[in-house]
């Protein structure tokens, strides 16, 4: 039984996989988390354990990293391979606070990731607009949910090699009964509840169940559209339109550009170049 996923769906089994084989490491950051010196206020723990600002800072731009996987909480921050949408918001909350920070860049290189915890983001990045100037920097990919966090900023940027897009949901369900059938397993499953084993992976997906998660997405499909829509100041029928099309490449990149999914096509130090430049005192 899986949650909804804001993820490219080539990717999804592979992030899963991904978050399994990195789960053990967890413990020691966690371990490691406790030991945080009483005079660290400010500071965050990297995947490696060691403590780091919240944001690179260069020529009063803050530097906030969109990486990997993203999911609703993480104990740590400045892994490449994944990112909690809590440590972004705490990034935000302390560029936004710092006199020497001019402006904000995302640099973002990511799949997407979980549904919960994305939107509440997205809408607290755009209300944010006004106070500091905001650019999404894409690196080379920014799909789904990593692209409603970019299109709470105030531009976005992608060089005409990389990938935006994906403005949709999945859901995955597993059906490993005939395979446990096939080597002679039977699982029972002892519930209190009609919907308490809905969608186990033990059994065929009825349909009453797909119907039921369709409808979910779908509703969930709908917001994210509302949250692109309002960041980008078009029409929400045009996001839907879009199909959830991952736009690669200089062909795809321009119509995404002309339907006003992103601004400018250009290489991440270009943009982080113009955003110094623009404001710059």
């Amino acid at each position: 039984m899986t949650a909804h996923t804001l993820t490219l769906a080539s990717l999804n089994g592979c992030c899963v996989s991904l978050l399994e084989n990195r789960i053990s490491d967890f413990a020691e950051k966690i371990q490691m988390i406790g030991k945080v010196p009483r005079d660290s206020a400010g500071l965050v723990w990297l995947d490696e354990g060691q403590p780091s600002r919240l944001y690179t800072a260069m020529d009063g731009v803050a530097v906030i990293s969109v990486y990997g996987f993203l999911v609703s909480d993480l104990p740590f921050h400045g892994a490449s391979w994944i990112t909690g949408y809590n440590g972004i918001r705490l990034a935000f909350l302390a560029a936004l606070s710092d006199p020497d920070i001019r402006a904000i860049a995302l640099d973002v290189s990511s799949p997407g990731g979980m549904v919960s915890g994305c939107f509440e983001l997205v809408e607290f990045i755009r209300q944010a607009r006004g106070e500091k100037p905001i650019m999404a920097i894409v690196r080379d990919l920014s799909a789904s949910a990593a692209f409603a966090i970019s299109s709470a900023a105030e531009v976005i940027t992608v060089p005409n090699t990389g990938s935006v897009g994906s403005i949709g949901v999945v859901r995955m369900h597993g059906d490993f009964s005939k395979m446990f059938s096939d080597v002679g397993l039977k699982v029972t499953l002892i519930h209190s509840g009609a919907r308490k084993v809905d969608g186990n992976p033990y059994q065929e997906l009825p349909d009453t169940v797909r119907e039921s998660w369709q409808a979910s997405v779908d509703a969930v499909r709908d917001l994210f559209a509302d949250h692109v829509a309002a960041g980008r100041g078009i029409d929400r029928q045009t996001v839907l339109e879009t199909e959830a099309e991952l736009y690669d490449g200089p062909l795809n990149l321009a119509r995404a550009r002309e339907i006003g999914l992103i601004d400018q096509i250009m290489s991440p130090d270009k943009a982080f170049a113009s955003l110094i430049e623009a404001t710059r005192g």
